[in-house]
């Protein structure tokens, strides 16, 4: 087989005969460079040595399939080594290799692959997947289940859920959330399994921030795990509360280890809902909190299944097309309670300023804006999915003409999304903060350029769209890493495994721009601006920090500082500029001050 194998990509350029040997061809071997070669049909590259491995391997299953069939006993061929050489490429969530793991569009391994591809940088590949490879134990906690707070503990806990967490993703109802803590606090009243339930769920959500800020000594997970011992005695099929204790459960998943999957958990709730028809026009008039509150729960559950999905590669639980019903009316709930009109769809609009849900609409109009994204440049999205590469090219783009108006296009979108963002005047938390909704943008902005970057037909990046499109990759990626430090330098922003992912993306794209050498004279303005050994060196402060408080992301903090210093001594030569501009822009105490934030 290896004999059939076409020419490596370093004669063809030559133009020179390739001996096609394996491990190497002599013309790879005499220049000590890994030995690559070009898919013809799918546009994938692969070291002919891997290859080689992949027969060896072939060879061995099939000598221990022909022992098992003749009746003997298995032999040490069962047995196949990881290959030390090459080890298999990364997979995708086009790949078909995945084999049980799924990688998505929003994983940032995309970039990785196309960085590791490149003949440079063979020499770190051995080292920089088994390093990915190493899968570090999640830190065991041994806790017990907590009791009910005080009630004056409680009621902090409370306004602490309603101010935070309660305007991002508002699929319970304010006055059924007091209702609940009434039930459950007051000693004449009767409250059911499914209150407590929904209070003590309600409570380990709050306290992440508040246990994280050292405001209390009560660890959230002891709430969810006193949460937990109603689940035999609560519904998660049946109905619209069924659909709320998920929802409950994947909002705490977001911070914690749950032992469960997120993704699965997002495509219960949305089975749920197309059985209810949520995601329809009531098929008669509903009372309006009602209807407002049906909107809530399916967008809620959409949002839950865009984010697992898109971070898995994996299909969307409902595609666009289907979904009929409007988005939730921006407005409190004591607004649709006090109005006289009987209908929501008739509903007057409410005075200027925000409401309790308008953080939650504009992130709902996000993620449809992303979901466009996908549909458009990823390949894991699309109907033609089966004629794309690994690497997220659809063969619908015949030019770069038609990837460059799809990238205006969707980019003008996401402007006029940011352009159309409320404006809080005493920012509460985190998510009325305007750098968030900056955070938000130029995080769906690197998605586009990412996306449509890998769309583009043919290399070596040439012409002034492909260069807008390659710059805003720069651009917005560098935005994403300082954004997020100055957010927790304002003690504003969480941990979790969702910004670690966004964090090491912006890393590794800045790297790969920085690596193609030509954006050096096409955004100069923005290299004065954000000079990339600031970027990166804060980039790695920041994983560093991750890898601190989440142990199990070490690996991936470690390949970044691998890839970073070799960008840096690869492109950046001018060591004296280099210390000098980060000398001016990051303090010397900067990693320590980054250890004592304390995120809320």
């Amino acid at each position: 087989m290896s004999n059939k194998l076409p020419a490596c990509q370093k004669c063809k350029l030559r133009k020179v005969k390739c001996g096609r040997q394996a491990p190497k061809c002599t013309s790879c071997t005499k220049g000590n460079v890994a030995c690559i070669i070009v898919d013809p049909a799918t546009g994938e590259q692969y070291a002919r040595d891997y290859i080689r491995q992949l027969e060896v391997q072939e060879a061995d299953l099939k000598a221990t399939l022909h022992g098992i069939a003749a009746g003997r006993p298995e032999t040490s061929h069962c047995t196949i080594e990881a290959p030390q050489a090459t080890p298999a490429g990364l997979p995708t969530g086009a790949s078909h290799t995945s084999h049980g793991g799924f990688v998505g569009d929003g994983s940032g391994l995309g970039f990785l692959r196309s960085i590791l591809s490149e003949a440079k940088w063979q020499r770190h590949r051995t080292h920089i997947l088994n390093q990915l490879a190493t899968r570090p134990g999640i830190q065991q906690l041994h806790l017990s289940p907590n009791p009910l707070p005080p009630v004056q503990e409680a009621e902090q806990l409370l306004e602490n859920y309603f101010t935070r967490f309660h305007i991002h993703h508002t699929f319970l109802l304010r006055q059924e959330v007091l209702g609940i803590f009434n039930r459950v606090y007051n000693a004449s009243a009767t409250s059911s399994d499914q209150d407590c339930f929904k209070l003590f769920m309600v409570f380990a959500i709050s306290a992440t921030t508040r246990y994280r800020a050292g405001i209390t000594n009560e660890h959230p997970y002891g709430y969810f795990m006193a949460a937990e011992d109603y689940l035999g005695r609560i519904p998660l099929i049946r109905d619209i509360d069924a659909i709320q204790n998920l929802l409950l459960v994947a909002r705490f998943g977001m911070y914690h280890h749950i032992g469960a999957s997120l993704w699965e958990i997002s495509q219960l709730c949305m089975r749920q809902c197309i059985e209810w028809k949520l995601h329809l026009k009531p098929a008669h008039p509903l009372d309006p909190l009602v209807e407002q509150h049906r909107r809530r729960v399916f967008w809620e559950c959409y949002v839950l299944d865009r984010y697992s999905s898109g971070i898995l590669g994996r299909p969307f639980a409902i595609s666009e097309p289907d979904i009929e019903v409007e988005l939730p009316f921006d407005a409190d709930d004591d607004y649709l309670v006090n109005s006289s009109i009987a209908s929501l769809d008739m509903m007057p609009k409410r005075g200027l300023g925000p409401s309790e849900v308008s953080v939650f609409i504009i992130c709902i109009q996000l993620r449809r804006i992303s979901s466009r994204i996908h549909s458009t440049f990823y390949s894991s999205r699309s109907a033609v999915a089966s004629n794309a590469t690994s690497f997220g090219r659809l063969t619908e783009f015949k030019s770069i003409g038609h990837i460059y108006t799809a990238f205006t296009r969707l980019r003008s979108e996401l402007n006029e999304w940011r352009a159309t963002a409320p404006i809080f005047l005493y920012p509460r938390s985190l998510y009325e903060r305007p750098e968030w909704h900056d955070f938000l943008h130029e995080k769906d902005m690197l998605l586009l350029a990412r996306g449509a970057m890998h769309n583009v037909p043919s290399k070596p990046y040439a012409g002034a769209a492909v260069k807008e499109i390659l710059t805003a990759c720069y651009v917005s990626a560098s935005r994403i890493i300082e954004l997020y430090s100055t957010l927790m330098e304002k003690r504003a922003i969480t941990w979790t495994r969702s910004y670690f992912q966004v964090i090491f993306t912006a890393g590794l794209t800045v790297t790969f721009c920085i690596s193609l050498e030509l954006l050096k004279s096409s955004i100069e303005a923005d290299f004065e601006q954000r000079h990339p050994a600031r970027t990166l060196a804060l980039c790695s402060a920041i994983l560093s920090y991750f890898k601190d408080k989440m142990p199990d992301a070490a690996s991936a903090a470690v390949v970044f500082d691998v890839l970073k210093d070799e960008c840096l001594k690869d492109n950046l030569i001018q060591c004296a500029t280099l210390e000098h501009a980060l000398s001016r822009t990051i303090p010397a105490s900067w990693p320590e001050t980054l250890n004592r934030l304390v995120a809320r």
